[in-house]
């Protein structure tokens, strides 16, 4: 009976050991797969927010790609227009009119000057030939210093007479704030 007894015991010990150990194996598993759920969460974000990085330096590159394409397409713009095409896009007041006719006639001095050489060098040309020059004949870049000329001379006018008109209707509103006053105090 003492070793019944004492078998039943060893056996239940067994029993109880084997079973704790199952349960340990199982909290053991337990535990693992969260800490593999846990790992495998903050991977995803990582990856996620690796992909959001790269999403906006994309848009970001997009945006400047747009940007650059945009100021090249304004530089095109600019040199392809028309003197009178930036003249006229401007506000329709006379001393943006007068910037804009004055930004024009610059760019016009600019798209000149190659003409201008190329008229010189006609020049030398014709002296190096020993022919005669013509007298009568008038370069395109001469008849633009001659217009440029009475632009800068108009628009010396134009600037003048734009103060003058500055100055009577500041006289103008005293005038009439003068007789406001007048017209109150009587």
């Amino acid at each position: 009976m003492r070793k019944i007894a004492m078998l039943s015991l060893f056996l239940s010990c067994l029993i109880t050991a084997v079973y704790s150990q199952e349960i340990s194996e199982k909290e053991g598993r337990k535990v693992l797969e969260q800490i593999r759920r846990e790992i495998q969460t903050e991977e995803k974000e990582r990856q996620k927010a690796i992909e959001d990085g790269e999403k906006a330096r994309i848009a970001a590159e997009k945006e400047e790609e747009k940007k650059g394409k945009k100021i090249l397409e304004d530089i095109r713009r600019d040199m392809n227009e028309s003197l009178e095409e930036k003249v006229f896009r401007s506000e329709n007041t006379p001393e943006a009119k007068i910037a804009a006719a004055g930004a024009a006639f610059e760019i016009g001095k600019e798209r000149m000057a190659f003409l201008k050489m190329e008229e010189e060098e006609i020049m030398k040309l014709e002296e190096i030939l020993g022919e005669e020059p013509n007298e009568n004949r008038v370069f395109l870049s001469q008849k633009f210093d001659e217009v440029y000329d009475k632009f800068k001379t108009n628009n010396n006018e134009i600037e003048l007479i734009l103060l003058e008109n500055e100055k009577l209707n500041e006289y103008l509103s005293r005038l009439d704030k003068m007789e406001q006053k007048v017209k109150v105090g009587n």
